[in-house]
């Protein structure tokens, strides 16, 4: 209403005495509840680490059998 009464000036002044302002709530909600996500979001980083623990012991595997068979020297 003070932005209002600055544009309008002394003329808006009678007109904004008429005005009622309510106020609502947003209709939706503030975020949206998916399942899906939450389990994601625990289970995910987890499996990455997994893979990594994977990759990590085949590759060990693979440099004993190398140094055992000399083939690097």
């Amino acid at each position: 209403m003070s932005i209002m009464s600055e544009l309008g000036g002394k003329s808006a002044e009678p007109s904004l005495k008429n005005i009622d302002v309510r106020l609502q709530s947003f209709p939706y909600p503030p975020y949206y509840n998916d399942g899906f996500i939450a389990v994601l979001q625990h289970q995910l980083p987890f499996m990455i680490m997994l893979s990594f623990i994977a990759t990590a012991m085949v590759i060990c595997e693979e440099v004993v059998i190398e140094k055992e068979k000399k083939l690097k020297v």
